[in-house]
Parts: structure tokens; C-alpha cells; sequence
């Protein structure tokens, strides 16, 4: 075995909510006194990895290290590792998003640094053999992958050739076992490297006195500034120089990738890396994976299912963009838009910046929302409802395309799981669910629009003080179609259910009628028993938020006078005799008014919803304004009774001004 190559990689920054905060800080505390070291040391290799945003905060923040970079790029101490402008999970794209992506940041690096990149880096490690073809079309050499992700047999220090259909990529492993302590000196360090290196290639039959073998190290950034700052690094470098100039070399990936002789064939199954397939299988709780495989991205969807709802509201925008064939300049502009909103940060949901998380997936929405407002403007638009599996779950979902918002109709519920309005706002039913462990209790339904329950009186106290409740019958129920028209615009579920103690049989039907701005919501409750039925029928609508502080002002119209409403956290406020009642987010100036044909009590509080942070300590991760309509229930035998609510959406306040007069007189 000839000397090992010892290759660094820095992560890059992903966070593009935080680009003034934490890009500023990165570069003073990593970059400023990473590129300082690099220039008087001309011997120490270093390899980058950053995002088309990081590139653009630095062409216009601190053009002066972009410069430095360049020089150093020549002077060959450096590579800059490719990837997606946004720093995409990979996989969730259609190929020629894979590649316009990869192009858009390959040619940002060639114009500010002077040479496109040959390797790549991958977010969180999100990795599928169907990458393979789009990776070499693209010109890219060589991908660096998590070491979790390859078979341990195959992890020899020596680069992976990996094949699908005919075509190969080079696979150089990081190994996440030999990043550097601060607390471990670099002596200690290097021995302990060389050892595990020797050991490991010893038995080998590839073990040959011509080969040489390559370590690669992704280093995250507060890893690196902890290193620098305690000089590590130096240190690490000066050993280098006095003791292992035989036996070590620092070098970088693409030297070290064409240099190579000796590849090792291997099937990688799809996953991503092991520090974020840990939070995979239970909610926010680290689980060691004990799998023969890794996890993949589409297990922490099942985990997750927000960010299962963000990827489902992505593919269908990437298929309205893709069937388009109108103006070129705004279905342009509409791809952009939805390549923004595939930054990784919006999909990988950890403890490490849950807040971020949220914030992250509400612009991904707004982005989402955007490219469609252009792809729209492209090509003639006609408003329409069409029914299919939106969602992947074997069912069919209803997709109302109208004028002023994109809505998603289940049959879990038969609520109202998706509402985007089309003036550059995200999902507003993008809503968490209480969890015991952080929030005190578990909701046992999803919380969106118009979501039903029928209580008995007992349960409907515990719904009024935000407890979960044992019955409450069709919020976890699946409904079934009666009849869809799309022509008519017109929507009919159904569902049944055993009603209180009791055990009497009840039968819902939900109407939903869908206009241009809005829909009316027909509910037809029928007492299916022998016995009187006597409860509360609610509807309930629940308006997320991913901001730190709630943004909705509440008005209501209570026996004919008008009151405006403050939602207090964490407790149920009522209101009788309600009519109108009128939601608006002041930030995006769009207002939602429900109208009840009767008189209803209208229940509404805030909630928020905490998770835990990097410090595994317990923080707002997101809030919603929870709205109920409730009515008294009490039917004789094989009767019914109807209620509806018409809700209509409104984007600008004159609208909304002439639009409550006229609802008051």
C-alpha cells in the first residue's frame, strides 16, 4: 500500500431563510480564517461544497473571498464540488430537474471560480441508482456519498464503482467515523487513521503495494471553526509535515479519483446518510437503524407527514409544468420557481433547526404557489376539479384548480388537506399534530379545513379544553364518494359511524358545492338508531402558521354585532349566535369569511405546537389558529338535519370591505 490521501470536505450552508444571520456567521467564524490558512499554507489541500445562494451572498457580500478562491483553484489547492443550486434531495426530481439544477450550479462555480466542477456532493446523502445517468450527462466524475449508505464489505479506502443500465459513476465514501475531535490530539489522530487504514486493507486482496488508498471527511462547519479556533488544524498539518511525509498525502477528491487504478463494483441500494436515518422511524427520537439497509427519503415521509404533503404539492406542480406548452419565458421562470422551492432544508426534517424546517417548507409553498400563478399565465387557464391519486395512498383525491386558489379534498375525513391561495402564500392547512411527548397529548385526527366530529357532551367538554377526545366519530373516519362532477363542479361524500355509548348508528353526508372563490359545504346528519340522538356537531378549520407569532386577525358577527377576536394560546374562547365570521392574514392581506345558514357558537384558540431542537430541548416549531362552528344536535329516530357553511376567499381589502357590507345587510 502506497501513502494514504486524506481528503477534507466542507459542507456548505442550505439554509436560505438564513442568509444574512447565518451565511455572515459562517464566514467569519469558518470560511474567513479556513481561506487565511489555506493561502499561507500552499501544501494543505481542501475541498468546498456550496449552493447557488451561498454563491450569491458571497458575489454580493465578500466578492473578495470569491477572488481568493479562484487564485487558490489555480494554484490547485482547492476543488469545488458540484451539486444542485438549491441543494435538492436528488431523488424526489424528475430528471431534467436533476439536471437543470446540477447545470445552473456547475456554471455559477465556472464563471466566479473559474473552473466547473467534476464531483459532487449530495443533501443528506439522498442517493438512487436512477441519479447515475443524469450525474455523467451532466460531466460530473465522481459523487461523494455517506460511508452508511455502501455495503461495509465494499469499504476498502478505495473509490466504489457503482452501474445502472449501462452506465458507471466513481463512489468516494466519506467516512463518518474518522472526523476529527477537538478534544483528540492531531498526533492521536493520525496514528488512530493510519491503524484503522491498515487494518482494515491488511486481509484484502486488493491489498497491493501500488495502490494507494483514499480517506474522505466531510467536516460540518461547527466541527471545522471549533477546529481553527483551537488550532487543530496547524497542528494537524505540522505532523503531517515532520512525521508521515512518507505515509500520508493531503489531496482532493478529483486527483485522487483519476489517479486511481483500482475500483471496487458495487450495487448501493437508494438511502441517505445515517445521522439523518436515524429520526426515520419515530417522530423527532433518535432510533439506531437496525436494518440490513439504509433508510430512504421516502421513510422519513411516513414519519413525517408534512413533509410527505410538500413533496406531493411539488410533483403535481413539476407535472403542470411539464404538460405546459405555452410561453417559453414564463414557463422559464415557472421551473426556477420550482426549483427554489426543492431546497433540501424544506424536506429533511430533523431536531437541528426545527424551526427553520417550517419556515423553510412554508417558502417552498409560496415558491410552489408562484410557479403555478406563471405556469397558468402561460397557457390559457380554465378553472377545473379532477379526481386522482394526488397523494399516493391508493385512493383518489379531488384537485380543484380555480381562479383564486389550489384546493386538495380527501376522503380521510373528507376535509380539506391542502389550500394554497394563488397571491404568493403557502399552505394553510400545513398544519403539525400534537404529540404527546412534546405537546402534552396526541391528536387523533390530521388537522385541516372542515374537519366533522359529532360529540356527546362529555367529549365535547374535553374538545373545549383542547383534550383529545375518545369519539368524536368521522375526524378519523374514511369517507366514501357518492358522486363526482366535474361539470357541475360538484363533490358528494359519505360516511357512517357508531355514535356514544350507546352504540347508535349515524350517517353524515358532505356536500361540497366549488366556485371560483370559494365553496359551500353542505352537511346532511341523519340519526340512523331507534333511540333520540342528542350531541354537538363541529366543523372545524385550523390555519397554520410556521412563523414565530400568529399573523390572523379574527372578526365575528355575534347576534347581529360585529366583535373583533384575539386568539389566546393554549384556550378555548366561545362566542354564540355567530353568522359571519371573517379570518385575515395580515401578512399576505387575504381574508377567508365563513358564513353558517344558521346561527352557530364559533370555538377558536391558538395552538403551538413544540419539538425538540438541537439541544433536545422543547421549542415552538409551529402554530395554528384553531376555528370551530358547533351546533346542538338532537334528532328522533331516522331523522336528519342540515347545516352549511359558505366560505369564500378574498385577496385584497377593498374586496373584503364590500364583501362584508354586503354580507351585514
Amino acid at each position: 500500500m502506497q501513502k494514504v490521501n486524506i481528503c477534507f470536505v466542507l459542507s456548505s450552508d442550505s439554509s436560505r431563510l438564513q442568509v444574512t444571520n447565518n451565511f455572515s456567521e459562517n464566514y467569519e467564524l469558518v470560511y474567513k480564517p479556513l481561506i487565511s490558512f489555506l493561502y499561507s499554507h500552499p501544501q494543505f489541500k481542501f475541498t468546498f461544497s456550496f449552493t447557488g445562494e451561498q454563491l450569491e451572498w458571497y458575489k454580493k457580500n465578500c466578492p473578495e473571498f470569491l477572488k481568493v478562491l479562484a487564485e487558490l483553484s489555480i494554484r490547485k489547492q482547492i476543488e469545488i464540488l458540484g451539486g444542485g443550486y438549491y441543494n435538492p434531495v436528488f431523488p424526489l426530481l424528475f430528471p431534467a430537474d436533476r439536471v437543470g439544477q446540477i447545470e445552473m450550479l456547475s456554471s455559477e462555480i465556472r464563471r466566479l471560480i473559474g473552473k466547473r466542477p467534476r464531483g459532487l456532493s449530495l443533501c443528506a446523502s439522498a442517493w438512487d441508482t436512477s441519479l447515475i445517468s443524469g450525474f455523467q450527462s451532466c460531466g460530473m466524475e465522481y459523487v461523494i456519498l455517506d460511508s452508511s449508505l455502501i455495503p461495509p464489505s465494499k469499504l476498502l479506502y478505495l473509490p466504489v464503482i457503482a452501474a445502472d443500465k449501462g452506465k458507471t459513476l466513481c463512489v468516494i465514501p466519506s467516512y463518518r467515523n474518522l472526523v476529527p475531535d477537538e478534544n483528540v490530539s492531531a498526533s492521536s489522530y493520525l496514528k488512530s487513521l493510519v491503524s484503522n487504514v491498515k487494518k482494515t486493507c491488511k486481509d484484502s486482496p486488493l491489498n497491493s503495494e501500488d495502490d494507494f488508498r483514499i480517506v474522505t471527511v466531510c467536516l460540518r462547519k461547527h466541527v471545522l471553526a471549533n477546529l481553527l479556533k483551537k488550532g487543530w488544524v496547524e497542528d494537524f498539518f505540522n505532523e503531517i509535515e515532520n512525521n508521515y511525509k512518507d505515509s500520508i498525502e493531503l489531496s482532493l477528491p478529483l486527483v485522487c479519483r483519476r489517479t486511481s487504478t483500482t475500483f471496487i463494483q458495487s450495487y448501493i441500494p437508494s438511502g441517505i446518510s445515517s445521522d439523518i436515518g436515524t429520526w426515520a422511524s419515530v417522530p423527532f427520537t433518535s432510533v439506531p437503524n437496525k436494518e440490513k439497509f439504509p433508510l430512504t427519503i421516502y421513510d422519513l415521509f411516513k414519519t413525517y407527514p408534512r413533509q410527505q404533503a410538500l413533496y406531493n404539492r411539488m410533483l403535481y406542480v413539476s407535472m403542470l409544468l411539464n404538460q405546459c406548452h405555452g410561453d417559453k419565458m414564463r414557463k422559464k421562470a415557472a421551473r426556477e420557481k420550482l426549483w427554489e422551492s426543492q431546497a433540501g432544508d424544506a424536506f429533511i426534517c430533523t431536531p437541528n433547526g426545527v424551526m427553520a424546517n417550517s419556515k423553510n417548507r412554508l417558502a417552498a409553498y409560496r415558491s410552489l404557489a408562484e410557479a403555478e400563478k406563471l405556469i397558468r399565465d402561460a397557457a390559457e387557464f380554465n378553472e377545473s376539479i379532477t379526481a386522482f391519486d394526488y397523494n399516493c395512498d391508493g385512493n383518489d383525491e379531488y384537485i380543484c384548480q380555480m381562479k383564486q386558489y389550489n384546493a386538495c379534498i380527501g376522503l380521510e375525513s373528507g376535509s380539506v388537506f391542502e389550500f394554497d391561495v394563488m397571491k404568493n402564500s403557502g399552505n394553510y392547512t400545513d398544519n403539525f399534530s400534537r404529540l404527546e411527548k412534546f405537546d402534552d397529548y396526541t391528536d387523533k385526527y390530521t388537522r385541516g379545513f372542515f374537519v366533522d366530529n359529532l360529540f356527546d357532551n362529555d367529549e365535547f367538554q374535553l374538545f373545549k379544553k383542547q383534550r383529545p377526545t375518545g369519539g368524536g366519530i368521522f375526524s378519523n373516519k374514511k369517507y366514501h364518494q357518492v358522486l363526482f362532477s366535474s361539470n357541475r363542479q360538484e363533490i358528494r361524500l359519505e360516511a357512517t359511524g357508531s355514535f356514544s355509548n350507546l352504540k347508535q348508528n349515524v350517517r353524515l353526508k358532505k356536500n361540497y358545492f366549488v366556485t371560483s372563490n370559494g365553496f359551500m359545504v353542505q352537511y346532511i346528519l341523519k340519526n340512523e338508531s331507534s333511540l333520540p340522538l342528542s350531541g354537538k356537531l363541529t366543523v372545524e378549520s385550523n390555519f397554520a402558521r410556521s412563523d414565530d407569532k400568529l399573523v390572523y386577525k379574527l372578526e365575528a358577527l355575534a347576534n347581529g354585532e360585529r366583535k373583533e377576536l384575539s386568539a389566546e394560546e393554549s384556550k378555548n374562547s366561545v362566542v354564540n349566535k355567530v353568522s359571519y365570521v371573517q379570518v385575515v392574514d395580515t401578512q399576505s392581506d387575504i381574508a377567508f369569511i365563513f358564513e353558517p345558514n344558521e346561527n352557530a357558537s364559533f370555538i377558536y384558540s391558538q395552538i403551538s405546537f413544540m419539538r425538540p431542537n438541537e439541544k433536545d430541548e422543547a421549542v415552538v416549531a409551529g402554530k395554528t389558529l384553531s376555528t370551530v362552528f358547533s351546533w346542538d344536535v338532537q334528532l328522533a329516530p331516522n331523522m336528519e338535519m342540515e347545516k352549511t357553511i359558505n366560505f369564500t376567499v378574498f385577496v385584497n381589502k377593498k374586496t373584503r370591505k364590500s364583501a362584508k357590507t354586503a354580507a351585514r345587510t
